[in-house]
């Protein structure tokens, strides 16, 4: 009998485990230049929307943008708008790879970093400045990692209850 209420424990336990909701954080949706595009000049901002509300403690939002040579290009503080992060940029004839490094903080107290890159080329045809969440492929640090934690002990939790299931079905004999 104690056997059959470790059993049921163990059950309820691995259930409740998987049934946790995932602790989602917010992520970049868009960019403007798009990651990985070509623009004809540089532009005047850099904008980046995320997926959720943003929030501004101190200097907590910022973003560097910064040519081949290593000159940052950007002029001001970032200015935030909800989900959209942004930042001027001085005025420049600079041509070459661009260097955007980015960190937001979300409502929920997440820190977002980031790194992507565009091109300025006045030879080249401009891209549209804007991609969907599926054509970004960011350098970001904001992993779920809780969820395969989540996933692991669910799964041990399971496998021990049916080793003891066994074992005590064996012993029953």
């Amino acid at each position: 009998m104690k056997m059959s209420k470790l059993l049921l424990t163990a059950g309820a336990l691995a259930l409740s485990l998987v049934a946790l909701p995932a602790s989602a954080h917010t992520e970049l949706v868009s960019a403007d230049p798009a990651i990985d595009s070509t623009v004809i000049a540089l532009p005047s901002t850099i904008s980046l929307t995320f997926a959720e509300e943003l929030i501004a403690i101190g200097d907590s939002n910022s973003i560097s943008v910064i040519d081949e040579i290593g000159n940052e290009l950007t002029s001001g503080k970032p200015e935030l708008s909800g989900t959209v992060l942004s930042i001027n940029l001085e005025a420049s004839e600079v041509n070459g790879v661009i260097k955007v490094d980015y960190r937001a903080v979300a409502a929920d107290g997440h820190v977002i970093k980031g790194v992507y890159k565009f091109t300025v080329s006045p030879m080249a045809i401009s891209e549209t400045a804007t991609k969907t969440s599926e054509e970004i492929v960011p350098t970001s640090e904001s992993g779920n990692k809780i969820s395969i934690y989540l996933i692991l002990s669910a799964t041990l939790v399971v496998g021990g209850g049916l080793v003891l299931f066994f074992i005590w079905k064996r012993q029953s004999k």
